[in-house]
């Protein structure tokens, strides 16, 4: 699942998109978190492929996406898929995203870029205040650690990136989750948001989000998941 694809010009840089399940069915569009890819969908898209058009997305520097040459930030990512979204015609799709991929969704939602049929985003921050626990976390993770904890992720990274340098690519990722600019979360913007909202943390898990914030819209009618786990992504749906 998601082996096959093909490469969206968004700029810059190349995305690569993948598309599963039920051609014929409603469209939901999965965003991956930092430093994963469209891979860590596998788990829950088996449960959706028999009735939902899949479409997974690498972000750029991801998987088998190019970094290119723009800053990584939210704002960018957002743009990004708002190409691959319109190139595509998906402007309408429902979206799912964990993580970076969750803060991203929001963002594209209060854009109003797009008209999201819904929002689920797991994992997500829409506001991260210059004291809150998790930048620290961000800001002392090094690269060592991470790859003790998430090897076997970027040996596929490596296998599968046109241009592999997981170094430059985990440097970008911190600098942007510890941004506190217009380019990083979406902050108050979520007010904009009109389509049909769920948006949850994990608990306890969750690498850099381990405060429970739970912020409800009117919701969608997808069977529910649990939380996943950042990096190596358990969202087991029951």
């Amino acid at each position: 699942m998601f082996d096959t694809g093909k490469f969206v010009s968004v700029g810059d840089t190349n995305l690569f998109v993948s598309e599963a399940g039920n051609p014929k069915g409603r469209v939901i569009v999965l965003l991956h978190g930092g430093l994963q890819s469209r891979l860590d969908f596998i788990p829950l898209a088996t449960h959706l492929s028999e009735d939902y058009r899949l479409i997974a997305i690498d972000t750029r520097g991801h998987g088998r996406s190019g970094i290119g040459t723009a800053p990584l930030t939210y704002r960018q990512l957002q743009d990004d898929f708002t190409v691959v979204l319109t190139t595509m015609g998906l402007q309408k799709s429902g979206i799912i995203g964990h993580s970076d991929g969750g803060i991203v969704a929001l963002r594209l939602a209060a854009s109003r870029a797009v008209q999201p049929e819904f929002v689920i985003a797991v994992g997500a921050h829409w506001v991260l205040p210059e004291n809150d626990p998790a930048r620290q976390i961000y800001q002392t993770i090094t690269l060592e650690k991470w790859r003790a904890m998430f090897g076997s992720q970027i040996s596929v990274y490596n296998m599968e990136n046109p241009d592999p340098d997981f170094g430059k690519l985990f440097t970008a990722a911190t600098q942007m989750w510890l941004g506190c600019d217009e380019d990083a979360y979406p902050g108050a913007s979520v007010k904009n948001i009109r389509c049909p909202l769920l948006v949850g943390n994990h608990p306890a898990r969750d690498a850099g989000v381990f405060r429970r914030r739970w912020y409800c819209g009117r919701g969608g009618e997808l069977s529910s998941a649990r939380a996943g786990v950042h990096g190596g992504v358990d969202w087991g749906c029951r």
